[in-house]
């Protein structure tokens, strides 16, 4: 039997390319799209290619990112523009396919394979898309191209903007596994750190590696990661439109000043944990893990969870837990400035669908990290997983 065809589309610097399809006076220009300076926000959500050869990164603040580029034009974000150019994106990719599944508001796994006999190879179909999206709605995408979501997505980020790189079963031990380990979804910061102590570097490293000695020290999730990096994975791309169960509910602010006492945490933090428990009860859902995360104020964020033995939706339950992992993770010579709880596990879920509105820019809101970072006062998300 021939492999499926599957593909991820990236649009390239989404927020920004908008802004400049939007305002043509901004074409050809050094622009960076940055969340409210006023509210502690301000830090880089996307930029422009012409940002990029400045080194202007996302999650950079704005005032790193004009000392990198002293001519760079900070745009404040249009959510619901993002979002209308996000679904006619879809549109698009509808005509070719019913197997589209989203990944945050700019990215897309296509699975193309019973599109083939009429449209092409899994390549020329992505050519198609590639010069579609450009002529009808002035974007560029990058597109992954193989026989797996894991590969395909990977595909995606090795060549930007506007470009196709195609990973087959004759070419991955090349291509993929020379690549860090990094490079791989729900591969974040602390996995990193674990995979350094065990010698696994590359992700032919990690396909290399015994899944049970693997599994010792990080349980369950090791068999999935080492499937992957093997490029034995045969998950599926859902059909368009499908519904998703809620898998956590978080809720997240950045406080006024930075934070320095435990006293400042918990005023900041009951506000926060309340109205994610109101929102709970409002969708009938329960928990048995609380996570908590802390936002330096040097940008960098550290996180971690508890599990309790009865669900709960309990304000009280959840903030007194968030406090003390917050108390374990917090180093008190940094100030905090921002702080996230969750919780997770949940039971009695209601079925929802995420609305393309209340998605980030994929490097602020990323799900292969560690750490959920999302800049939005609060959120209600679904999360496919992480360590």
């Amino acid at each position: 039997m021939a492999d499926r065809a599957l593909l991820h589309i990236d649009l390239n610097n989404f927020f920004a390319s908008v802004e400049q399809i939007r305002d043509t006076s901004l074409k050809g220009k050094a622009i960076a799209v940055c969340g409210n300076a006023e509210e502690r926000k301000g830090i880089v959500l996307a930029k422009s290619e012409e940002a990029k050869k400045f080194n202007v990164k996302t999650g950079d603040t704005i005032w790193l990112a004009q000392q990198k580029c002293p001519h760079i034009i900070i745009v404040q974000p249009k959510h619901d523009e993002y979002g209308k150019y996000s679904k006619l994106a879809q549109e698009i990719y509808y005509r070719f396919t019913d197997l589209i599944e989203s990944f945050g508001i700019d990215e897309c796994w296509l699975d193309v394979t019973p599109s083939r006999r009429l449209l092409g190879t899994g390549e020329e179909i992505a050519e198609k898309i590639r010069v579609t999206m450009k002529e009808e709605l002035g974007l560029t995408v990058s597109i992954g191209v193989s026989w797996n979501k894991t590969f395909a997505k990977i595909g995606s980020d090795l060549k930007k903007p506007d470009a196709i790189t195609v990973i087959t079963r004759e070419n991955y031990r090349d291509v993929i596994h020379p690549l860090p380990v990094s490079s791989m979804l729900f591969v974040g910061r602390k996995t990193v750190q674990l995979f350094e102590k065990l010698n696994i570097k590359t992700i032919g490293d990690l396909a290399n590696f015994d899944p049970k000695l693997l599994a010792g020290f990080m349980g369950i999730m090791a068999h999935k990661l080492v499937k992957a990096a093997r490029g034995d994975c045969d998950d599926q791309v859902t059909l368009y439109g499908h519904k998703e169960q809620v898998k956590s509910v978080g809720n997240g602010g950045t406080a006024k000043t930075d934070l320095t006492t435990m006293r400042e945490v918990r005023h900041h933090t009951f506000p926060l944990v309340e109205k994610l428990t109101r929102r709970m009860r409002q969708k009938n859902v329960k928990g048995t893990t609380i996570s908590a995360s802390i936002r330096y104020f040097d940008l960098k964020w550290e996180g971690a969870q508890r599990s309790i033995h009865r669900p709960t939706s309990s304000a009280k339950t959840v903030f007194e837990e968030a406090l003390k992992v917050i108390e374990e993770i917090w180093d008190k010579q940094k100030p905090i400035r921002a702080i996230r709880v969750a919780v997770c596990n949940l039971t009695g879920c209601e079925v929802m669908q995420m609305d393309v509105n209340d998605m980030e820019e994929d490097k602020i809101s990323d799900i292969k990290d560690d750490i959920i970072i999302h800049e939005e006062d609060d959120d209600l998300n679904i999360l496919d997983g992480s360590d």
